[in-house]
């Protein structure tokens, strides 16, 4: 089944609070990553009973702040 998320391929047409399925569904990254990756707290999420949410704002900054370390020798990255 096809979602109104898939069709858009863009963060910020996501809605405010989405899932790791969500995310997958516009960044090449498996769903199971992404819920690892929060679980592991490598990405800003929220744990509400056992759901996995992550905030459509702190997550494009996120975003921002690794594309900016992506290239700089000092951080080791290449």
């Amino acid at each position: 089944m096809r979602t109104s998320i898939e069709t858009r391929g863009s963060i910020d047409s996501l809605p405010e609070f989405c899932t790791p399925g969500d995310l997958s569904l516009i960044l090449p990254v498996s769903r199971a990553t992404l819920y690892r990756m929060a679980e592991q707290k490598r990405i800003p999420s929220l744990r509400i009973g056992r759901r996995i949410i992550i905030p459509r704002e702190p997550f494009k900054k996120w975003i921002e702040q690794e594309s900016e370390t992506v290239g700089n020798p000092s951080m080791g990255v290449i």
